[in-house]
């Protein structure tokens, strides 16, 4: 009752079309009263009927019936009207600066009805995917790794003891509503030299969260309100993880910055022989399990191979609630090579560096893009030592996926997939799943598709 009250404050406008719908219904209950000559408003009634015994010369209850009518229909005329108003007047209040109100709420019923899709990642690549994903469904979880231990997000890991903030700030950002000021704040990194050097406003201020509400899963929720995401994000572990990687040089290797920089230090040559995580089986998040469950489809990367899809699925139990999930899943492979990880990498090594650490029968599909970069774009990666991942389908049957390929790139021609045609692949994907098309087919319907 009390928040009731609240909408008859003076200044709100609201009052006078309240009222008015109160009289269309009067008006309403009225007429469909003569028409069914109910005797609840008999002297109204004998007054009407007096009136018609002068205009006709009789009492005549067709009269009535015609008076009747008129008035339902102007009752419903001013309801009509009356909620109209209201509408208008709730839109004014609650959304002053926005327009096509209601192109913005159908739009928003369709992605309600969208697949739900759950994203698995971390890096640029999964805020990269999720933006392009929000415009497509909001039924959309991101699930991500947390061991990054380098820069703002590894600076606040070790000094407030808590899971690294940096890739849960991008990819609440990428699912953000909208482009909007909170967006630019949370991405806002302080410079000089001082203690707050090279500290993201956005890793600062979900630390505090975090530190607040003593969950991370809070924390983000909490985020997620004040951003008007769609979708979810959360973490695959609310444990500290660092990893920890065996080199081809026998050394082992562990925090994540270090294992990237390795090869650069000694020697492009070594490689990433075997990726673990400390703990060794890091307890996953209850949300993101359910999340799995529930999926239409999951997605691994793109991203970083070792550093940003791996260690989501060296959580035993994500790994296995994957394994269960009648959702397929599909591994969207880089453009580009790493350097320090996947140097020399086919699609072929991609899939089989995940299949060594996590067994066979997880991936279902691979999505590898055919699209050329710019020539000016391939240049400057070459200076990096970083090129395009070639193709070898054999390779990728052999371990038991099906290959899908399409140009991923856009318009513009750079080195990493364009978010809106990842999206729209993704989709097509999904679609022709649930038309029942073959595994073995889907890429040569795809195909046809473009």
């Amino acid at each position: 009752m009390k928040h009731f009250m609240q909408w008859l404050r003076p200044g709100l406008s609201i009052k006078r079309w309240m009222l008015l719908f109160s009289i269309g219904i009067l008006i309403l209950v009225f007429g469909a009263t003569l028409i069914l000559n109910y005797q609840i408003f008999g002297i109204l009634e004998e007054k009407m009927l007096l009136f018609a015994f002068q205009m006709t010369g009789s009492y005549s209850y067709t009269f009535l019936a015609i008076c009747g009518t008129i008035l339902v229909i102007l009752g419903l005329w001013i309801m009509v009207t009356a909620v109209r108003k209201l509408m208008k007047r709730f839109v004014e209040l609650l959304a002053p600066d926005q327009k096509e109100v209601s192109k913005q709420l159908l739009s928003k019923m369709e992605l309600s009805r969208g697949p739900k899709v759950v994203a698995i990642g971390g890096g640029h690549g999964l805020s990269m995917l999720l933006r392009g994903l929000k415009n497509k469904t909001s039924n959309i979880t991101a699930i991500v790794t947390v061991a990054d231990d380098g820069g703002s997000s590894g600076r606040l890991r070790e000094e407030m003891g808590i899971i690294a903030p940096g890739d849960l700030r991008n990819c609440l950002v990428a699912l953000a509503d909208k482009e909007t000021i909170l967006e630019e704040i949370f991405q806002y990194r302080f410079g000089g030299e001082g203690e707050l050097a090279g500290h993201s406003l956005g890793n600062l201020f979900l630390a505090a969260l975090i530190k607040q509400f003593g969950s991370v899963q809070n924390a983000l929720e909490a985020a997620s309100k004040v951003l008007n995401i769609r979708g979810q994000v959360m973490p695959a572990t609310s444990q500290t993880v660092r990893l920890r990687a065996r080199m081809s040089d026998g050394e082992i290797v562990e925090g994540e910055s270090e294992i990237s920089a390795y090869p650069e230090k000694k020697g492009r040559d070594i490689r990433i022989v075997h990726m673990s995580t400390v703990p060794k089986a890091p307890m996953a998040v209850g949300d993101a399990l359910k999340a799995l469950r529930d999926a239409d489809l999951i997605t691994l990367g793109p991203g970083s191979l070792y550093t940003s899809v791996l260690p989501n699925l060296l959580v035993p139990e994500i790994l296995q609630t994957i394994r269960e999930s009648g959702a397929p899943v599909i591994y969207i492979c880089n453009v580009m090579t790493q350097p320090g990880e996947t140097s020399g990498y086919t699609v072929g090594d991609h899939l089989k560096a995940l299949v060594d650490h996590i067994g066979g029968g997880v991936v279902d599909f691979v999505l590898a893009n055919t699209g050329t970069p710019a020539s000016d774009v391939l240049k400057k990666y070459e200076k990096a030592h970083a090129y395009p991942v070639s193709i070898d389908r054999k390779k990728v049957e052999s371990l038991g996926a099906s290959l899908i390929e399409a140009d991923l790139l856009g318009p513009a021609r750079e080195a990493v997939q364009d978010t809106n045609v990842l999206a729209e692949e993704l989709m097509q994907i999904h679609n022709l799943l649930q038309a029942k098309i073959p595994p073995e087919a889907l890429d040569e319907y795809l195909k046809r598709s473009h």
